[in-house]
């Protein structure tokens, strides 16, 4: 009978030994030539190789332009690479880049302002002028000029109406119509009427919108307006003219002529001077509190004469009542039968 030979486990343990350290070493020599190629992979590596091999294969045949704006982008701004690679197509889709065949742009290139740090991207690069720049910048900027305060010199008030004149037209005379308009503007800021008040040159121009007489005898007076000066009416307007501070004033009143003429109509028995329409039918209060009366007597050029109630038969004029005594104020009379008896025994 034959017999088998077998091998005794010492035998076999140290063939086994021998080879696993064979190759453990081979392993890690190949493990190790690997690595040093950079041709190995961690966990998790193969996405990241595959976005290497993406952005290779994008920046291939790709212009100088197109990968200068790719790593500004990432270098500059600290956006990922792919988000750049998105931007860069889109602006090359608009123009703004050559394409792969187009022309590369001419810029005049200028030195590169250092690295920013990670933690600075994204931040804004604000660059500083040298000293030179600076000092050639300042010697061309126009010096500041500062206030000085002259002693007597007031300010006049300029409204925006003001600005309307020329230089050229600008004059004592026009500054003082300037300084006149601002301050009736300031003194009847409330009047509802005023629709135009401002200087036209050397004089200073007001328009209303009279809702009523009173209206018309209140900017006559502001004006100064003399009590014996005419007023000219022009369609639907009436003009007078007055003085403020030295400088004339025009005043244009919207619908006077027709105010005018219906308190012509309701007056007993009108009568039309300087722009006023006064019924003599009523006795006149004039600024010293006295009581005028008409008795019906006019002079040889139709101007009314009038008597001092309470006084003697001594008859004056309208009009010299009105220019010395007035502004009048109409007042209703109870009864006027004796003044007509004291006035029996006088004479015009």
């Amino acid at each position: 009978m034959t017999t088998t030979p077998t091998t005794a486990p010492e035998s076999r343990t140290t063939v086994e030994t021998d080879l696993a350290d064979g190759l453990t070493r081979f392993a890690s020599t190949f493990v190790s030539e690997l690595h040093a190629q950079g041709r190995l992979v961690e966990a998790g590596g193969a996405g990241v190789l595959e976005r290497l091999r993406t952005q290779i294969e994008a920046r291939h045949g790709r212009s100088e332009a197109y990968l200068v704006a790719v790593d500004t982008i990432v270098d500059d701004c600290g956006y990922p690479s792919d988000v750049a690679t998105r931007i860069v197509q889109a602006l090359q889709r608009r123009g703004l880049i050559p394409g792969e065949n187009g022309p590369e742009p001419q810029h005049e290139r200028t030195p590169d302002p250092t690295p920013l740090s990670p933690a600075s991207r994204g931040s804004i690069v604000v660059r500083l002028p040298d000293r030179e720049t600076a000092s050639r910048a300042a010697q061309q900027a126009p010096a500041v000029l500062t206030p000085v305060r002259v002693e007597g010199a007031v300010p006049q008030v300029r409204p925006s109406a003001a600005g309307t004149a020329r230089p050229s037209d600008w004059n004592p005379a026009a500054a003082k119509a300037v300084t006149v308009a601002a301050s009736l503007q300031i003194a009847h800021a409330g009047r509802l009427e005023v629709t135009h008040l401002e200087a036209d040159g050397e004089r200073v121009s007001v328009v209303i919108q009279a809702a009523s007489l009173r209206d018309w005898e209140y900017w006559l007076a502001a004006i100064g307006a003399r009590a014996d000066v005419p007023t000219k009416t022009v369609d639907r307007a009436q003009i007078a003219a007055g003085t403020c501070d030295g400088v004339a004033v025009h005043l244009t009143a919207h619908d006077v002529p027709e105010l005018l003429a219906e308190a012509r109509d309701a007056a007993g028995d009108p009568f039309y001077m300087w722009g006023r329409i006064y019924d003599l039918s009523c006795g006149f209060l004039d600024q010293h509190d006295r009581v005028w009366v008409h008795l019906g007597l006019r002079d040889d050029q139709g101007m009314p004469l009038m008597l001092l109630r309470g006084g003697d038969s001594t008859q004056y004029r309208l009009g010299s009542i009105v220019v010395e005594c007035g502004p009048l104020t109409a007042i209703d009379m109870p009864s006027q039968a004796a003044p007509a008896a004291d006035a029996a025994g006088g004479s015009a």
